[in-house]
């Protein structure tokens, strides 16, 4: 059971567990050269206060609602500034229904629906799940590395618990929820204009749009070469190598 342990979920924090895997993914570069699972602070802090804008919509106290929208403006105003963010098109990702592998049942029921878009705009991760592959096995050391890892990411060391289980040869999936940056914003934008203006259900409804337009970066994180670990081993070598990474955002 040590490596059974669940942190917390998708759209919640960094989770890590062995009874659920990430989908395939196919090789791609972009994710190489970033930080794994690096998550925009702003970003995230936006998307809690666009959820409690609607909670407070929702619980009839429109002075939270004012107060809620005018601190997602902030915040997804310093996420343009984040170097978390990155471009790649809508196209290129997954919807939610994707992810729960419900793609074809999604496409029969919307059949008229439209398709993604294959125009490269800039996004912002707002959260992220890590998980072990479903083809884990619970030898002795690699539970153990789990459960060290776990240890890690309770203290917000994701590097570190990659590191382990690299080491451990652990299969380890990452999983990205983000934004569509700019349109997150014009969509706050003018929900705290429509709540300016007494228009809570009209807000609501752009609020919506706004948390539907959520799509997921995956990667095969055990792939993504740890750069700065590498950086350290090739200082101190005459030849080193950085191991090769396969992403799918």
């Amino acid at each position: 059971m040590a490596a059974a342990l669940v942190l917390t979920t998708i759209l919640g924090g960094t989770a890590l567990a062995a009874e659920q895997a990430a989908q395939q993914s196919t090789p791609q570069t972009s994710m190489i050269d970033k930080d794994v699972g690096k998550l925009s602070k702003d970003g995230a802090q936006g998307y809690r206060d666009l959820q409690l804008t609607r909670l407070a919509i929702f619980e009839a106290n429109p002075a939270q609602a004012k107060d809620m929208i005018a601190k997602a403006q902030a915040a997804f105003a310093k996420a343009k500034t984040d170097d978390a963010q990155f471009t790649k098109a809508e196209a290129d990702l997954k919807t939610p229904a994707d992810l729960a592998g419900h793609k074809g049942a999604m496409k029969a029921a919307t059949p008229e629906a439209k398709p993604a878009s294959k125009e490269q705009v800039a996004w912002v991760p707002v959260d992220a799940q890590l998980t072990l592959g479903d083809d884990f096995v619970a030898t002795p050391e690699k539970a153990s590395a789990v459960t060290e890892a776990n240890k890690n990411l309770a203290h917000g060391d994701q590097k570190g618990a990659l590191e382990k289980l690299k080491l451990a040869h652990v299969d380890v999936d990452f999983t990205m929820a983000v934004l569509p940056l700019n349109k997150t914003i014009s969509d706050v934008d003018q929900a705290a204009t429509l709540i300016n203006q007494g228009k809570y259900y009209e807000a609501n409804a752009v609020l919506k749009t706004a948390q539907d337009a959520v799509r997921f970066d995956m990667i095969d994180a055990v792939a993504v070469p740890q750069q700065a670990g590498a950086a350290n081993a090739t200082s101190s070598q005459t030849t080193g190598s950085t191991a090769a990474g396969k992403a799918n955002k």
